[in-house]
C-alpha cells in the first residue's frame, strides 16, 4: 500500500469517538469589512461568544487549537493567543493545511482528548484579512500555492490553478457553465437568511453569468469572498458536556484525503476526486453511514466548481453528475440535501470550513433560524446527520467530518 492510500484503523477511529466527542458551543462574530479590530481582537471576541454559548468560562478550558493569521502572523500562534486572552492551557496546537485546516482542528481536539492532555479544547480562527491585506498581498499570497520553480514564474495563481482542474472537469463531463451559476445562485438564497453573511442579494443563474471573468470558468461571482471575522467551537466529552449549556453535537465520523500537493502533480480528474473524496467517504465509514443518511451537507466552496466534485467525490453524485444534480434543485433548502445553508465561502465569509462546523452544529441543535437577528429561517427540518470538509491547497488535501444530533451507536 502506497502512503497517499494508507488510512487509519476504522475500528480505533471509531473506538475513539463511541467514548463520546462532541461540540459543545459555537460561536461567530460579524463577517464583512472590520477595521477597527484586529486578528487577535476577533478571536478574544468569538471566544467569549462560544463560551457563553456552552455556558462556560475561560478558566475552564483546558486545551487550545487555533490555526494561523495571514496579519498577524507568529511562530507560536496558539500560545501567542493563550497569552493575549490570559490563559495557560494544558494542551496547545496550531493548525495550518489550508482550508481543510478547521476540520482537522477538531481531530487535534479529538486526539488531545482521548490521550487526557485536555478536556475541554478551544478551537478557534480569525484574522481581518480583508480590511489587513492589499490586493497585491493577496496576489503574493494566492502564489504560494504554486510551486516555486514550475508553476509561480510562469504566474499560475490559486485561482488559475483551480481553473485548468475545472475547465478539465467540464469537459470530461459534459458540464455546463450554468451548472457552476446553480451553486452560487443556490448559496445565495440560503446567505439571505444568514444573520452575519457578507452578501445576502438573492442572484440568479443569469446574474452570476453575467459578471465579469476572472479565470476561465470563473466569474467574479463564482469566487469566495475575501472577509473579516472570527469563529469558534468547543470540543469537550459527552459526560463533560452534560453539565453545559447547549445541546452536544457528537463527532462520529473523521477521514483524510490527499492526491497531490502542487497543480502540476494532479495525474488526472478522477485522481483529485478519488483524494478529496476519501476524506468523505472515511468519515462516513467510520460513522457507518452512507449518503443516502446525510440531513444536511456543508461543504467547502472555495469555487462553485469544488462542491460538484466533492459531492461526486463522497458518493453522494455519481462522476460527473453533480452539475445535473445542483441544476435540479437537489442542494436547495427544502430539497433532499441542503448544501450550504449558511451561503458558504462564496455568500456568507470566507474563514475556511470554520462557518461550516459553525453551521452545521447549529443545524443538528435544531437552531438555524436566524430571524431574531435580521436574517431568515434556513433550519432543515429534523436535521440529524451532516457532512461538512475543508480542502487545502487546488483539491490537494481535504478532511472531513460526520456529526450527528445523536450519540454513535453502541
Amino acid at each position: 500500500m502506497s502512503v497517499r492510500e494508507a488510512t487509519p484503523n476504522v475500528a480505533e477511529t471509531r473506538r475513539m469517538l463511541k467514548k463520546g466527542i462532541v461540540i459543545a458551543g459555537v460561536g461567530e462574530t460579524e463577517q464583512g469589512i472590520l477595521k477597527d479590530r484586529g486578528s487577535f481582537q476577533l478571536l478574544a471576541e468569538v471566544t467569549k461568544i462560544t463560551l457563553d454559548d456552552a455556558g462556560l468560562s475561560l478558566s475552564d478550558v483546558d486545551g487550545m487549537v487555533t490555526a494561523f493569521s495571514f496579519v498577524e502572523s507568529t511562530l507560536m500562534h496558539s500560545t501567542t493567543l493563550a497569552d493575549y486572552l490570559g490563559m495557560t492551557p494544558g494542551y496547545f496546537a496550531s493548525v495550518a493545511v489550508g482550508g481543510a485546516t478547521a476540520p482537522l482542528m477538531a481531530v487535534q481536539a479529538a486526539l488531545a482528548i482521548d490521550a487526557g492532555l485536555a478536556e475541554v479544547v478551544l478551537c478557534v480562527r480569525g484574522d481581518n484579512t480583508r480590511s489587513g491585506i492589499s490586493s497585491s498581498g493577496m496576489i503574493a499570497m494566492a502564489r504560494e500555492m504554486s510551486h516555486g520553480a514550475y508553476e509561480a514564474p510562469y504566474g499560475l495563481t490559486t485561482i488559475g490553478g483551480y481553473g485548468l482542474l475545472a475547465q478539465r472537469y467540464m469537459h470530461e463531463h459534459n458540464v455546463p457553465q450554468e451548472a457552476l451559476a446553480q451553486v452560487v445562485a443556490t448559496q445565495s438564497e440560503h446567505a439571505a437568511l444568514k444573520w452575519n453573511a457578507m452578501l445576502r442579494d438573492v442572484v440568479s443563474v443569469e446574474d452570476v453569468l453575467a459578471t465579469r471573468m476572472i479565470a476561465t470558468p470563473f466569474h467574479v461571482a463564482d469566487c469566495s469572498l475575501v472577509s473579516d471575522g472570527a469563529a469558534a467551537f468547543l470540543v469537550t466529552t459527552a459526560d463533560r458536556a452534560k453539565s453545559m449549556k447547549s445541546k452536544p453535537v457528537y463527532i462520529t465520523g473523521i477521514g483524510e484525503g490527499y492526491s497531490h500537493q502542487y497543480i502540476t502533480e494532479a495525474k488526472s480528474v478522477e485522481g483529485v476526486r478519488d483524494g478529496l473524496g476519501r476524506a468523505g467517504r472515511r468519515a462516513m465509514e467510520v460513522a457507518g453511514i452512507t449518503p443516502e443518511d446525510l440531513d444536511v451537507a456543508e461543504i467547502y466552496d472555495s469555487f462553485s466548481f469544488t462542491p460538484l466534485i466533492a459531492l461526486e467525490g463522497f458518493g453522494i453524485c455519481g462522476k460527473g453528475e453533480a452539475g445535473d444534480w445542483i441544476l435540479a434543485g437537489n442542494g436547495k433548502l427544502g430539497s433532499k440535501l441542503p448544501v450550504n445553508t449558511h451561503g458558504g465561502l462564496i455568500r456568507q465569509a470566507h474563514l475556511g470550513a470554520m462557518h461550516h462546523i459553525v453551521e452545521a452544529t447549529l443545524q443538528l441543535r435544531g437552531e438555524a433560524d436566524d430571524s431574531a437577528r435580521g436574517g431568515g429561517n434556513h433550519q432543515v427540518p429534523g436535521a440529524k446527520l451532516a457532512i461538512t470538509n475543508g480542502s487545502g491547497g487546488i483539491l490537494a488535501a481535504t478532511s472531513a467530518l460526520v456529526l450527528s444530533s445523536e450519540p454513535p451507536s453502541a
